[in-house]
């Protein structure tokens, strides 16, 4: 009778310890299938903040920033990013992580933004001024001057001052200095500064670039090194 009772306990615990290690086995088989899976969702995340912090470090390479005070009073505060070559890149990069091109719907949009922006000598600006009135820029009764200058002494004025198309909500996802209570333009100047005799504004000569906000309140220098006449 123990002898029966024993086969009985020893049959079950042999079941037993094959039922656990099968289902370790199962476990095991769709662990690694579930993380596979969940693997690449966080993979894609973890490239698109890579490429997000790219697009910041450009972003902060391209831009400036400014303050103009009135003995302690707060005037303006300016944040001025200059859409060079490899911004513009970098720029319709960051677009197509939020509206998803495939290549040849990007290149034509490259090419669009190589156009719309390398035509002039372009900045996004953003200013706040705790006096609505003062933010002004592209007012023709504006009490200031904005004027772009270089390392040799010559200046020239802008071609045009716009507000941007694009609703803030947007234009903060790419310009996170932007504030609720800034204004934005887009500021864009001549590449000549003699066209006539073909002598551009940027050349060869040029080390430095300065973007000037200048009125009765005070002034504004945002300086961009340059390299042979580009940063």
């Amino acid at each position: 009778m123990k002898k029966y009772i024993y086969l009985i306990i020893l049959s079950l615990f042999m079941l037993g310890t094959s039922f656990y290690f099968s289902g370790c086995s199962t476990l095991s088989s769709t662990g690694i299938s579930s993380v596979a899976k969940s693997e690449s969702p966080y993979a894609a995340i973890s490239s698109s903040d890579r490429y997000r912090n790219i697009y910041l470090q450009s972003l902060k390479k391209y831009t400036r920033k400014a303050d103009i005070y009135d003995k302690f009073n707060t005037v303006m505060y300016i944040g001025a990013t200059y859409f060079t070559k490899p911004f513009i890149y970098v720029h319709t990069k960051e677009y197509a992580e939020y509206y998803p091109l495939n290549k040849n719907a990007f290149i034509k949009k490259l090419k669009k933004s190589y156009v719309k922006f390398g035509k002039n000598i372009t900045f996004f600006v953003s200013v706040y001024t705790p006096e609505k009135s003062y933010n002004d820029l592209n007012s023709n009764r504006s009490i200031w001057m904005v004027y772009l200058v270089n390392n040799l002494g010559e200046s020239v004025l802008p071609v045009s001052i716009k507000l941007p198309k694009r609703k803030k909500v947007f234009l903060k996802k790419f310009f996170p200095y932007i504030t609720d209570w800034s204004k934005q333009y887009i500021i864009k100047f001549p590449i000549y500064y003699d066209k006539e005799n073909n002598k551009l504004f940027m050349n060869n000569a040029a080390k430095w670039i300065k973007l000037v906000i200048t009125g009765v309140n005070g002034k504004a220098v945002l300086k961009w090194n340059l390299k042979h006449g580009t940063l």
